[in-house]
C-alpha cells in the first residue's frame, strides 16, 4: 500500500507527526479520525528522485517466537492495570530481540508525545505487520485491546505452526531435489558430453530428450548472469506490483487459490473475521463500525473488499446474511450461522462457534501438512528424474545399437 506522511493536532492540540499505510488519502484521514486527531497536512510519500531504500530496515524483522513472547507479556502486563508506558518500557528492558527494543524504545517516545499505540507501531512495518497493526487499532477503537491482544497471539502462533510445519514437510524433498540438480548438473557437465561425441562420431541421430537438455545446459552455461539478473528484476518488479492497491487484490485473490495452502489461508481469514467481529460485537459498537474495523483485520484485501461491501449494503437497511450470500466468498455454512444469530439475537454466539470451528480445521490441516506436500514434491522430481534418465541413457543405448550394426557388418 501507499506510504502517507501525516501532520495531526491531537486532543490536546499539539502537533503529532507520523506515516500510515493507506489506499488512499480519504482512508487515511477516516483512520486519523478514529483515533482522535486532526488532521493538518497529508502527503504521499513518492518513491521516486532518488533511491529511498534502508538496507538496515530488512534486516528488522523479529522472531516470530519473540513478538508471540512480547504480546503475550503486553496483554498480561495491561491487563493487571500497568500504564501502558510501563508496560512498553519494561519489556523493551527484558527483550532480547534488539530490532523489537529499537522499535519499542521509538514506540514509547510516541506514546510520551500523545501517538497511538497502532500509529506508533505502523511506524515499524518490519516489526508489526499491516495485520497487528490494524487488530491493534481495532482493539483500540473499540475498547478491548487486551481481548484483541489475546487472539493476536493465538494468530502469532498459528502462523509459526504452519511455517514450522511447512518447514518439516519440505525439508526431506528439499533435499531430494538439491541431490537431484547436484547430479543433473555432473550428469550433463561430464557424462552426457563424452557420450554425444561419441554418438555423433558414430554417425548416431541425437535423441530429442538429449538435445533439449544440452540446449538447456548449454544456454545456462552461456547466460547464468542474465537468468540470475532476470529473475533478480522479475522479483523486484512483483514486489512493487503488489505494493500498488490492485496487485495487492491480485495477489491476495490468487493466495486464496494456491493448493493445499490457499485453504488454509482462507480459513484463517474465515476465523480471524468471525472472533473480531464477534469481540467488537459484545463491546456495543454499532454493527456498521463493527464491519469497517473487521475488514481491516482479515489480513486479506480480497476478503475484505467483500466485507465492504456487506457494510454498504447494512448502511441501505439490509441485513448481514442476504448480502454475505451475494459476495460469493463466505461459505453457506457460515451464511447460515449469520442468519440464525441474526433471528435468534445470539449473533455473538454464533460467531464464536464459526471461528472455534474453523480454528479447528486449520489445526487439522496443519497437522496433516506434510502428508499433503511430500507426495506432490516427490512425483514432480520424479518427473524431473525420469525425463534425466531418458535424456543420458537414450544416447547410450544409440551408440550400443550403432556399435551392435557396425559389429554386424564386420563380420560380413
Amino acid at each position: 500500500m501507499p506510504l502517507f506522511r501525516y501532520k495531526v493536532r491531537d486532543k490536546e492540540g499539539q502537533v503529532v507527526s507520523g506515516t500510515l499505510e493507506g489506499s488512499d488519502v480519504n482512508t487515511v484521514v477516516e483512520r486519523l479520525d478514529t483515533l482522535g486527531y486532526v488532521p493538518i497536512t497529508i502527503q504521499e510519500e513518492k518513491a521516486g528522485g532518488g533511491v529511498s531504500i534502508d538496507i538496515g530496515r530488512f534486516f528488522e524483522r523479529v522472531k516470530p517466537v519473540d513478538l508471540i513472547n512480547f504480546t503475550r507479556q503486553f496483554v498480561t502486563l495491561h491487563r493487571a492495570g500497568l500504564p501502558m508506558l510501563s508496560a512498553i518500557g519494561a519489556l523493551q528492558a527484558q527483550t532480547r530481540s534488539k530490532p523489537l527494543a529499537k522499535a519499542l524504545d521509538a514506540i514509547r517516545k510516541d506514546l510520551m508525545g500523545g501517538t497511538a499505540l497502532s500509529a506508533a507501531m505502523a511506524k515499524f512495518p518490519r516489526v508489526f505487520n499491516d495485520l497487528y497493526v490494524n487488530s491493534i487499532w481495532a482493539g483500540e477503537t473499540g475498547g478491548v485491546l487486551d481481548n484483541v491482544l489475546d487472539r493476536l497471539v493465538m494468530l502469532l502462533e498459528h502462523e509459526r505452526r504452519l511455517k514450522s510445519d511447512v518447514g518439516a514437510a519440505m525439508r526431506y524433498p528439499i533435499i531430494l531435489m538439491v541431490g537431484f540438480v547436484v547430479a543433473g548438473i555432473v550428469m550433463a557437465t561430464f557424462v552426457l558430453p563424452k557420450f554425444t561425441m561419441l554418438l555423433t562420431s558414430t554417425g548416431g541421430k541425437m535423441p530429442l530428450p538429449t538435445k533439449i537438455l544440452i540446449m538447456i545446459t548449454d544456454f545456462l552455461a552461456a547466460y547464468w548472469y542474465v537468468v540470475f539478473l532476470l529473475m533478480i528484476g522479475a522479483a523486484v518488479l512483483f514486489y512493487l506490483f503488489i505494493r500498488t492497491a490492485a496487485g495487492r487484490l491480485w495477489w491476495d485473490r490468487l493466495k486464496l487459490r494456491i493448493p493445499i495452502f490457499g485453504q488454509i489461508l482462507y480459513k484463517m481469514a474465515l476465523s480471524r473475521f468471525a472472533r473480531m467481529f464477534e469481540t467488537l460485537d459484545r463491546t456495543g459498537l454499532p454493527i456498521l463500525r463493527s464491519l469497517n474495523l473487521v475488514a481491516k483485520t482479515v489480513g486479506n484485501v480480497y476478503i475484505a473488499g467483500a466485507i465492504d461491501r456487506i457494510a454498504e449494503s447494512v448502511r441501505r437497511g439490509r441485513g448481514l446474511s442476504a448480502p454475505m450470500r451475494e459476495v460469493g466468498v463466505f461459505p453457506p455454512m457460515v451464511v447460515q450461522m449469520v442468519a440464525t444469530g441474526e433471528e435468534s439475537g445470539a449473533l455473538d454466539e454464533m460467531l464464536k462457534q464459526v471461528s472455534d470451528y474453523y480454528d479447528s480445521e486449520v489445526e487439522y490441516m496443519v497437522k496433516n501438512l506434510t502428508s499433503m506436500i511430500e507426495p506432490i514434491m516427490i512425483g514432480m522430481m520424479g518427473v524431473g528424474a525420469i525425463f534425466l534418465i531418458i535424456a543420458i541413457l537414450m544416447p547410450y543405448m544409440e551408440i550400443l545399437s550403432s556399435f551392435g550394426s557396425g559389429g554386424g557388418y564386420g563380420t560380413n
